[in-house]
């Protein structure tokens, strides 16, 4: 696969050292945001500061993961998303070929690699095949098994960008970068989504508090004995919104019988939909993920149970980024900062620092933020 994968960027480095691009001088810019869904909806946070880097009338593009495309709402005109299949792209030759045409024909005038973690075999593989005629980056976070490739795949960018030293907040370190390309450097946005790309809050006869336990790495997801503890608690005042994602359920069993509960309803619908069960929310819990970003950039009080892994690059958010309306609750552990690389065996099938967070803390914790006057998430 990885000499597929060599030849394929070969052939197409060759193309574009042969083939010229005549007609109408480079336009457009094409930004890179390779994270997940969590990282697509604090991006389109700090993305109209990038696009601001455009000219008069060019096109402002984002290559996503594929699922996060449906992300589009919160990013308005110019920015478009384009999603990606980034396992297509990696292991297969012809789509990488395909896509990578797609890039060079489009003939971008600047190219933006947003992620300070940055693969090799895709991040920069699009930079080299846009050949935009400037493309800027963070320098790369260490990362052993690919600097090499790294390094010599400066080459192909105008040139990087150096970051303060130590760990940041993602949209911290974004804001670095755009900051680094700019006559002007913009303010750090705070967490809060434009009123215009909001939808309206839904309206319910009772009032109601909505889960969301679920996230892509099941090792993060607190125990189903923690979200019936605080059903139990929150339900004789509140209805239950269980929200799940396409297929959370059946790769959940263990969340079954919360499901199933008489007190619990199921919420299954996409995002721009779920936004208006949100915003109407007396409280949103739920894991680090893409649900929490969501509540909390729509202002609604939203209570993240989380692991430390991600402490300081997801969580807490940075001070001068975080809104009113959200609380970070985690089990902290010497080790945090791990990024997953977890050094310790599974606790239940979870990493120990979530295992860790007794679901005690976490009941205490919502009924406290439920007893406080609603914030408005300034």
């Amino acid at each position: 696969m990885t000499m597929l994968r060599e030849i394929c960027d070969s052939l197409h480095r060759w193309k574009r050292s042969r083939t010229g691009r005549p007609g109408d001088p480079p336009s457009g810019v094409l930004l890179i945001s390779s994270g997940g869904l969590g990282d697509t909806i604090l991006f389109s946070l700090i993305a109209p500061r990038f696009a601001a880097l455009a000219a008069d009338g060019e096109a402002v593009d984002v290559i996503v993961q594929e699922g996060s495309a449906a992300l589009q709402f919160l990013y308005p005109a110019p920015l478009r998303l384009i999603g990606l299949d980034y396992r297509r792209f990696i292991r297969d030759p012809f789509y990488r070929y395909r896509m990578s045409d797609r890039l060079f024909a489009r003939r971008y005038r600047l190219c933006v690699s947003t992620d300070h973690l940055r693969l090799p075999t895709v991040d920069d593989a699009l930079v080299a095949a846009a050949a935009a005629e400037k493309s800027y980056a963070l320098e790369p976070r260490s990362w052993a098994k690919h600097d090499a490739e790294l390094a010599a795949n400066r080459r192909d960018y105008t040139d990087w960008v150096t970051p303060s030293a130590g760990m940041a907040h993602r949209m911290v370190r974004w804001h670095e970068l755009v900051s680094a390309l700019s006559a002007s450097p913009p303010p750090l946005p705070r967490v809060r989504f434009p009123d215009a790309v909001l939808p309206a809050p839904e309206t319910r006869a009772r009032p109601f508090v909505v889960f969301h336990p679920f996230t892509s790495e099941a090792a993060r997801q607190h125990a189903p004995e923690t979200w019936a503890a605080l059903a139990d608690a929150l339900a004789p005042d509140h209805d239950v919104v269980l929200s799940a994602g396409p297929g959370d359920l059946a790769r959940n069993p263990g969340y079954d019988d919360l499901a199933a509960r008489d007190d619990v309803s199921l919420d299954e619908r996409g995002f721009e939909a779920k936004l208006g069960l949100i915003r109407a929310a007396r409280l949103v819990v739920a894991v680090d993920t893409s649900i929490m970003h969501l509540a909390a950039g729509a202002g609604a009080p939203t209570l993240c149970l989380a692991s430390a892994a991600h402490v300081i690059d997801s969580i807490p958010y940075d001070p001068r980024i975080a809104p009113g309306n959200v609380e970070f609750l985690y089990h902290d552990m010497p080790c945090r900062g791990c990024l997953g690389a977890c050094v310790h065996p599974l606790e239940g099938g979870r990493f120990a620092c979530v295992d860790g967070l007794a679901a005690a803390d976490a009941v205490a914790k919502a009924r406290a933020m439920l007893a406080e006057p609603e914030s408005g998430g300034e």
